[in-house]
């Protein structure tokens, strides 16, 4: 329904004639991403999809997809980098594994949790967040000393988590 003329006037006189532009914020520029280890350890056994090797649990010859690091029981577990929780799960062999989108391209895998694990499905976290302590749930590398198991991917792709960890 249409105001009354007078009434109209004055709704109109009322409006700024120039308001002020509403400030959008900047877009953030994209972070470099910070990898950290995940525990402070000895590697155990390396990231190797071109050789067999023995396999102390299995008792056979075998490729390994990931970085074992050896860390005492009940030791911090720390995400690698920054992302968001896609998977937390407890795996037949693998035990209880936290799988982290970094957003790059890039995803890690951390297998031997121990029960339960520190975060959940859809928890964003950032580079040291604690995401699990050590465990030994993982049933296949249970003949190793108290370790975690670290898978990374890039675009997809196993990954060795050596190319991402820093030097140190």
């Amino acid at each position: 329904p249409a105001l009354p003329e007078p009434e109209r006037e004055t709704a109109l006189s009322a409006q700024p004639e120039d308001p002020e532009p509403v400030k959008q914020p900047e877009p953030e520029a994209p972070r470099a991403v910070v990898y950290t280890w995940p525990v402070k350890g000895e590697v155990l056994r390396c990231f190797d999809l071109d050789t067999l090797a023995p396999d102390p649990t299995m008792g056979d010859w075998r490729t390994h997809g990931g970085l074992d690091i050896s860390a005492a029981a009940d030791t911090k577990v720390l995400a690698m980098a920054s992302g968001v929780v896609t998977e937390v799960k407890r795996d037949g062999l693998m035990g209880v594994t936290v799988v982290i989108d970094h957003q790059n391209g890039v995803t890690s895998t951390c297998c031997g949790l121990a029960d339960p694990a520190a975060v959940s499905l859809g928890q964003k976290v950032d580079t040291g967040t604690v995401i699990g302590t050590v465990g030994s749930t993982a049933i296949a590398e249970s003949a190793l000393p108290a370790h975690i198991h670290l898978e990374t991917t890039k675009d997809g792709a196993a990954a060795d988590p050596l190319e991402f960890l820093p030097q140190s």
